[in-house]
């Protein structure tokens, strides 16, 4: 149970991990030599041994009193993120990947400043990727009606954006509290999902360019799928589940479409018969998962 009688921080940081020991220690020795130090850290650590030992002895003997440590058996970015928030004590909730290059030592401030209009529900920082291709002209992230990932966040303009990216995005708690957590039923857009909340509630949601950091998408550990057939299952179960969510029945006819075609290109490209009605019966899954009702709850 929180301490009363403890002051509380301006800024709550979140990381969840997955076998990346040496870029989260990394990751936060960055966070602890910001500008700005009003803020505690949670660490929710899913890592497997020999990663949670190491990461655990880490921790224990960190000297710094705003580092906390979780580890927890269920792995998932939604579950962790969310044990993170039912922990957090900050009017300003910030996550970042454990994987991540800070590119100024006023990032963290950068967030905070996009929170003058108190209008502004969430932020998504700069991301200058190693991996990720853009596949947007100026500043943009959302999911088309088609359900494909529109992203370009290498803007330098503080603008509105659709959506907020999860390795570098900060969200008002005012804001969780009215909404809840993310979404435990999705593996892929639960920021996105997130996001679409937020403003469905009535926030508004910006892009802060001050905000800048690497985003090294590490080959090893993460939860990002190896398997490219398993990746693309997750991607379509997990679109057809926030386009059924958010847009409902009508909706899902130009996704299907196109998911259909997606489908269809993917078969020639793994060479293997049956990719198709894989990826139709992912879809069908989704849209299933979507009617059960969200998981958004914040227990603690």
């Amino acid at each position: 149970m929180e301490d009363p009688a403890l002051p509380r921080p301006a800024v709550s940081i979140i990381i969840a991990s997955l076998n990346r020991a040496a870029e989260l220690q990394a990751t936060v020795t960055q966070l602890l030599a910001q500008n700005f130090t009003d803020f505690e850290l949670w660490v929710v650590d899913q890592s497997d041994a020999p990663d949670s030992q190491v990461n655990a002895a880490y921790f224990t003997q960190h000297s710094d009193q705003r580092v906390n440590y979780l580890h927890l058996e269920t792995r998932g970015p939604s579950n962790a993120r969310n044990e993170g928030l039912a922990c957090a004590r900050g009017g300003i909730i910030l996550f970042v990947d454990d994987d991540v290059i800070l590119l100024s030592p006023d990032f963290i401030r950068a967030h905070v400043r996009a929170y003058d209009n108190p209008k502004i529900g969430g932020v998504t920082g700069r991301h200058i990727e190693r991996v990720l291709t853009m596949n947007a002209k100026h500043t943009a992230c959302h999911i088309s009606w088609t359900g494909r990932t529109i992203f370009n966040l290498f803007g330098t303009k503080r603008v509105p954006i659709g959506s907020c990216k999860g390795s570098n995005m900060s969200v008002r708690a005012a804001a969780i509290t009215q909404i809840g957590g993310f979404d435990r039923r999705l593996k892929f857009l639960e920021e996105t999902d997130l996001s679409t909340r937020i403003k469905k509630a009535g926030w508004q949601l910006i892009f802060e360019p001050a905000a800048e950091l690497f985003h090294l998408s590490a080959p090893a550990g993460g939860v990002r799928e190896k398997n490219p057939l398993q990746a693309e299952i997750t991607r379509f179960e997990c679109t057809a589940y926030y386009i059924l969510k958010h847009r409902g029945w009508p909706g899902t006819i130009p996704f299907i479409a196109t998911f259909t075609l997606i489908a269809a290109q993917r078969t020639i490209r793994f060479r293997t018969p049956n990719t198709l009605p894989t990826l139709l019966r992912a879809i069908i899954t989704g849209f299933g998962s979507a009617r059960r009702g969200a998981d958004v709850v914040i227990s603690k």
